[in-house]
């Protein structure tokens, strides 16, 4: 309690000479004494002064005080005001009762001065400390609060940079095709192999670019998956030959195996091509030369189709197996020395098959390198 501020207690007694000797034995004390009579009274008195502690009579005119209790601890505002209930009655069943309508402590009447002030002492204590907590709880949820308005400003600020960047993008890449169109004849053959190497890295900003911003809608639940029905199997082929024949993956080696019983599904193509993109590009990048990467599907029975694509490089270490798909991991684990793909393309990734209703980890038996594992709904029917 700061100082200089008393702590209040109303006393609610329709006796006089009870209310007399209360007040005798608690104003040395320097606490604050209203008195009322009744338990309409009662009520009023503790919507205006919102006291620290009440000692409360049971049998009051107008209201009883079982009745007056249950009504406080039942108020959200009122609630944590302790309440000792003071009776005359002997019998156990109105001691229960009294505990059943939320009284914090009784006192038999006639009063014992030691025994009143020590229960006194003891719940004022503790409303105290209840103030305090409440008091620190407010400032926490003021200090939440504001950290959520911040991190809601970034995400914005994010959003607002990352579409920014899109459109200088655009430009690059259709100035760069227009250059490589009147290209022609051998003397410009090492000009055309400069612009397709800015070419696959304006790309390649790119789809970072585009990753971000569904990963911030994909967390507000703003993204809308365009689903029609798609050759998986199409798919990943179409990007393994792309890929493989970039000029740093000439000596490595790139399977796919292909479940010719899949069915088409309905699926975002747009999003689970840039999966299958971000998948192969990280098992490239993550294998020497000679190196393997393999990918297979499979139709399982419980209608669902499945990726896997392992690759012979440096495994993952055992202790970013959790993490690695989180967004807010990925500079510790690229601080560590191992990258798990650019900007957060495995994040994207598992975000993506989530919201087709799939699931997508890391298969942490695989004895050598990696390998990924990742699950969509289908049904053949599609």
């Amino acid at each position: 309690m700061p100082a200089g501020i008393k702590q209040k207690i109303l006393i609610v007694e329709d006796n006089q000479e009870n209310i007399d000797l209360l007040v005798y034995f608690l104003k040395p004390q320097g606490y604050e004494l209203i008195a009322v009579n009744d338990g309409i009274e009662a009520m009023k008195a503790v919507e205006e002064e919102m006291p620290d502690l009440i000692l409360l009579d049971i049998m009051l005119p107008k209201m009883n005080g079982f009745q007056v209790c249950e009504r406080l601890k039942k108020n959200n505002n009122t609630k944590a005001i302790p309440i000792i209930m003071l009776t005359a009655l002997k019998e156990l069943k109105d001691k229960i009762r009294s505990l059943e309508v939320g009284a914090d402590d009784f006192i038999m009447k006639p009063f014992e001065n030691v025994e009143l002030l020590a229960r006194v002492r003891s719940l004022l204590r503790l409303k105290e400390f209840h103030d305090e907590l409440e008091l620190k709880n407010r400032e926490l949820q003021r200090t939440n609060e504001s950290l959520l308005r911040m991190d809601r400003f970034k995400e914005d600020l994010i959003n607002l940079i990352v579409h920014d960047m899109k459109n200088p993008l655009f430009v690059i890449q259709g100035n760069l095709q227009m250059m490589t169109m009147g290209l022609n004849g051998a003397q410009v053959q090492n000009i055309k192999k400069y612009i397709n190497r800015i070419e696959r890295s304006s790309q390649m900003l790119l789809r970072m670019v585009v990753n971000l911003i569904d990963i911030s809608r994909i967390q507000e639940g703003t993204m809308v998956l365009k689903k029609e029905p798609v050759d998986l199997n199409g798919i990943i082929k179409d990007i393994v030959n792309r890929i493989k024949d970039y000029p740093e993956n000439a000596n490595k080696v790139f399977s796919v195996r292909s479940d010719r019983s899949l069915p088409s599904i309905n699926l975002d193509f747009s999003i689970m091509e840039r999966v299958v993109e971000n998948l192969v590009n990280f098992a490239a990048s993550n294998i020497q030369d000679s190196g393997k990467v393999e990918l297979e599907t499979t139709w399982i029975e419980n209608q669902k189709v499945r990726i896997v694509m392992t690759d012979s490089g440096a495994r993952i270490p055992e202790k970013f197996h959790d993490k690695i798909f989180e967004k807010f991991s990925q500079a510790e684990i690229k601080k560590d020395g191992y990258r798990v793909g650019r900007g957060l393309s495995l994040t994207f990734c598992k975000m993506a098959v989530q919201a087709h209703g799939g699931n997508m980890w890391l298969d942490v038996s695989n004895p050598v390198g990696n390998r990924f594992i990742l699950e969509v709904p289908a049904s053949k029917n599609n």
